[in-house]
């Protein structure tokens, strides 16, 4: 006989497979849930029932032609998007944004504010973030409230995922921000860096097979997430994998991170910007536009000689960084996102060169690349998946306020 913390675990477990599979299929009948978990028909069911139950999922007629012929329609299932919303918020360079889904992950709502954000600290942080809520009507008497938010900035943040402790886009250091933000709306609040955080954006991707992966970055920074056994990196102190301030060349180009050398001091949207116009010391605090990124790329494509060297030498610093991650960890395959990523005819030969050069027998020159091309997306994507798989969590523990079968 289980002991009763061993079957609230198991059953906590089946929840959590019937919930994941159907984030990743979007409907399911009971039995093919029950196939793709192996559970038997019997448990899968009864388990769909308290999830019905518990409001989690709905109920479908299926297109089934064969039940259909024997006069019996099927019933699919799908999660129901009235359970619960979340919101996804980004913190970066002149905007803050944010966007609001339902627990199947349909967005209700997505906004963004321009502004100045260099000098900000915790109270216009989250009074922005709360205002946008607002806004988009869940946040207010009478208004829904996401049940979990989360915070995607720029920068380094803790493993606690409550603090912003550095960002090139905020004077600021060591901001708290989950704990006010969760103060004054209620929900479960978590902050991510940007970067480190991307891998989520494929946890439910049908077409994504990859356990083992990185995405990397490159525009205002040079940032990477990585998904490793199935799970998203983390460090034990912070978010850890500062992979565009790993050193390229000792004493070499400024960095906005304050030091000399780094594989961002050559890779960034800035410095491939200052590379082309002759301005090595300059680190400049805007943006550098995707338009002017385009620019940059074309002149290069027309044979613009400092705009050849400046996205070689980018593609270089790229690729000995991956090439010493991939001593550490093995090779594996990358999806690259960001305004740089649009010039991946320039960059990716000097990436496998730097990688060939950089490597035990040159080992990794030919892991897959891929690319995805809105990185805004990217980012609200992984942001709402991680919310999403948080709440799952939640209610494959607490049976979602239900007393729930032994199934």
């Amino acid at each position: 006989m289980l002991a009763k913390t061993d079957a609230d675990a198991v059953r906590a477990h089946n929840r959590r497979a019937v919930l994941d599979h159907l984030r990743r299929s979007g409907t399911a009948s009971r039995k093919a849930i029950s196939a793709a978990t192996g559970l038997s028909v019997s448990a899968a069911s009864a388990i769909a029932n308290s999830l019905i139950r518990a409001g989690l999922l709905t109920e479908i007629e299926e297109d089934d032609r064969l039940e259909a012929r024997r006069g019996r329609p099927g019933k699919g299932l799908k999660l129901s998007g009235e359970a619960a919303t979340v919101a996804a918020a980004k913190l970066g360079v002149g905007e803050v944004a944010v966007r609001v889904s339902d627990y199947a992950g349909t967005v209700r709502g997505e906004m963004r504010r321009e502004a100045n954000i260099a000098g900000w600290g915790q109270g216009e942080i989250v009074a922005a973030i709360v205002d946008l809520l607002r806004d988009l009507g869940f946040h207010g008497p009478g208004q829904p409230v996401p049940r979990k938010i989360v915070v995607a900035v720029q920068g380094k943040t803790d493993s606690g995922l409550t603090r912003l402790l550095w960002s090139p886009a905020l004077k600021t250091r060591d901001i708290e921000l989950a704990s006010p933000l969760a103060a004054l709306t209620g929900a479960e609040v978590d902050v991510f860096n940007d970067c480190s955080m991307m891998p989520e954006a494929f946890r439910w991707n049908a077409d994504f097979e990859a356990l083992d992966f990185a995405t990397l970055f490159m525009g205002f920074g040079v940032g990477m997430g990585l998904r490793l056994g199935g799970a998203t990196f983390q460090g034990k102190r912070s978010s850890a994998v500062e992979f565009g301030h790993i050193n390229h060349i000792p004493g070499g180009a400024l960095c906005r991170c304050g030091n000399r050398g780094c594989v961002e001091a050559y890779a960034g949207d800035y410095a491939i910007w200052r590379r082309v116009n002759g301005r090595p010391e300059d680190v400049p605090t805007r943006r550098i536009s995707d338009e002017e990124m385009r620019c940059l790329a074309a002149a290069a494509r027309a044979g613009e000689q400092a705009a050849c060297l400046a996205f070689e030498e980018a593609g270089t610093a790229i690729g000995y960084g991956l090439g010493r991650i991939f001593t550490l960890i093995d090779p594996l395959p990358i999806v690259f996102t960001g305004s740089g990523a649009e010039a991946m005819d320039l960059l990716e030969p000097a990436i496998r060169v730097g990688i060939k050069e950089s490597s035990i027998d040159g080992f990794g020159a030919d892991t897959p690349f891929s690319l995805a091309e809105d990185v805004d997306a990217l980012i609200f994507d992984a942001a709402t998946a991680h919310a999403l798989a948080g709440l799952d969590e939640t209610f494959a523990r607490s049976g979602g306020g239900e007393n729930w079968e032994a199934a």
